[in-house]
């Protein structure tokens, strides 16, 4: 199946101002990024949402890493929280939320046969998915792209396997 004709339709937000947002199904896939301003990021999933049909939203469950410093993970937990607010104020009610480890998407695609060990990014693997989209994927910058497409993929399989 042609991912983006999936009769679902999943928002997927891959936070922080170097994230992306990402509407796939229904026909499109629709990702926003390269966000100057934590504003942009709820922006984004505003625009995302509005005159949409969503089924799901899926958000990645990050939290900071060993070592980064106090300023960037500040920076970060800001992104993740305007993302949060404006899912609460501009998701649809009844449309469920999913958080998911970047470790639990990422294991299903490995399962899948679809994300070759050697990768270093996702982004190899959304090229694969998504063929009349590589424009999408090709800068290096573009894993967040990848990251959100994917987890939308995730979120479609999940929504369908139910």
């Amino acid at each position: 199946m042609n991912l983006t004709d999936s009769p679902v339709a999943v928002l997927a937000i891959d936070p922080g101002k170097s994230g992306a947002v990402c509407c796939l199904g229904r026909g499109s896939l629709f990702i926003l990024r390269d966000f100057k301003s934590v504003a942009e990021i709820a922006l984004a999933i505003r625009d995302c949402v509005q005159g949409r049909i969503l089924d799901l939203a899926v958000m990645e469950h990050v939290h900071s890493m060993p070592k980064q410093g106090v300023v960037s993970t500040f920076s970060f937990g800001r992104a993740t929280g305007a993302a949060e607010a404006a899912l609460a104020l501009c998701l649809p009610q009844g449309v469920p939320l999913t958080q998911v480890e970047p470790q639990t998407w990422q294991k299903s695609f490995k399962e899948a046969g679809e994300w070759l060990p050697a990768e270093e990014d996702s982004r190899q693997t959304a090229l694969r998915l998504f063929p009349g989209h590589q424009h999408l994927f090709s800068r290096v910058k573009d894993h967040n792209s990848a990251d959100a497409a994917l987890m939308a993929v995730w979120g479609i399989r999940k929504f369908l396997a139910k």
